[in-house]
This record gives C-alpha cells, sequence and structure tokens, in this order.
C-alpha cells in the first residue's frame, strides 16, 4: 500500500462519517415552511427535455461513426 491508498481511503471513510453524522439534522421550522418555496413538482421546461434528446443523439451517433468507420 502506498501513501495515496491510505490517504484517499482516510479521506473517503471520514466523509463518510461526517455525512452519516450529519444526515439526521433536519433544517429549521422557520426554513421548512415558508411562503416562497421552490415548487419542484411543476416539471421542466420543454427546452431542457429537447437539450437532453439532441446531445443523447450526438452522443450515440458519435459513438456509432466511431465504432464503424
Amino acid at each position: 500500500m502506498d501513501f495515496n491508498t491510505i490517504f484517499f481511503g482516510l479521506l473517503t471513510i471520514c466523509s463518510l462519517g461526517i455525512f452519516f453524522f450529519l444526515g439526521p439534522l433536519r433544517a429549521s421550522v422557520k426554513q421548512r415552511n415558508r411562503d416562497n418555496r421552490i415548487n419542484w413538482n411543476k416539471g421542466r421546461s420543454p427546452l431542457f427535455k429537447i437539450f437532453i434528446w439532441a446531445l443523447v443523439s450526438i452522443l450515440g451517433i458519435s459513438l456509432l461513426i466511431r465504432f464503424f468507420f
């Protein structure tokens, strides 16, 4: 084992420990019950869906060209 493995292993363990220790904490009632919250149920804009389809199409075409030509 070299130093990088030990260092990044300890960093990962510490990060997971902090994440699981702070994960159960909740925001205060004042932060949770406010009037100007973002409505996450309204969906995304149609331009976002078009952008994703274009990105996937271009990626697929480029992979086909890469594999067959």
